[in-house]
């Protein structure tokens, strides 16, 4: 199939009415193309160049968020091996792109995957995207799982498993809020240099060392990066600062 977009107008659009249009989400019955027609916009959807296999996201029902993780994390396997090498940052930075695929071709996964307990979605932060970091690498149900992979697939052959850092990153939820929190998260260099400092922790303590990666991530690397620039450093170079800091925290911190 061919990667599809939305239009700036038919996107403005979904934005705008996304209250009145909140009980469509959640019907069985087609409703983009009547809504856009009822709004005299004949073309709402593009069909680009790009040409992806047509294949289905792993849903979880009523998972646990081990379970979620582990979903998430075959869907991120999944999608950017058949997206990694049809489009590149700058596209896949495109909210038009991720919104449609949302609206149209995963809508089923998205409203499963991130159905609340009261049966609702966050349908703004999951459904659209933004040209900010958090609403990529974090909220849209898609984007989030290109940019997870983008950001931490390693073919460097370091490792046999180009996918040891992005199982890093998904040992704990909270590892992945606490990473795309931060303004540097965007830089792959600086990702998996953290990624790889805490995937030793991890290793020498047993566990996913949450707290000592929070603290590292909140206070020390931004620290640092205020005084050096961060953005030239290689992912070794990272790895060590990051890695001698938290093994520093653990003589006087309790580890979880």
């Amino acid at each position: 199939m061919n990667l599809i977009y939305f239009t700036k107008d038919a996107y403005k659009l979904l934005k705008k009415d996304l209250n009145a249009n909140k009980d469509n989400y959640y019907s069985d019955d087609p409703w983009l193309a009547q809504y856009f027609a009822d709004q005299g916009l004949e073309e709402y959807c593009k069909t680009s160049s790009i040409v992806v296999p047509n294949f289905q996201l792993l849903n979880v029902e009523d998972g646990d968020n081990d379970a979620k993780n582990r979903a998430d994390l075959a869907n991120i396997k999944t999608l950017y091996t058949e997206y990694k090498d049809k489009i590149t940052p700058l596209q896949a930075s495109d909210p038009m792109l991720w919104s449609a695929l949302c609206h149209i071709t995963f809508r089923s996964y998205v409203l499963q995957r991130w159905k609340k307990d009261d049966g609702t979605v966050r349908l703004g932060k999951r459904f659209f995207a933004t040209e900010g970091r958090a609403s990529l690498c974090y909220y849209n149900a898609i984007s989030r799982l290109w940019w997870s992979g983008y950001l931490t697939y390693d073919d460097s052959g370091e490792s046999a498993n180009p996918w040891h850092l992005t199982e890093t990153l998904f040992s704990a939820q909270q590892i992945q809020k606490d990473l795309f929190d931060q303004p540097f998260s965007m830089n792959k260099n600086i990702v998996k240099g953290l990624l790889k400092a805490l995937k030793r922790i991890q290793e020498e303590n047993g566990n996913n060392c949450t707290t000592i990666f929070r603290e590292c991530c909140d206070g020390y690397i931004n620290h640092y990066g205020v005084v050096t620039i961060l953005d030239i450093l290689e992912p070794d170079e990272i790895e060590k600062i990051a890695y001698n800091y938290m093994k520093s925290l653990i003589k006087t911190t309790s580890i979880d």
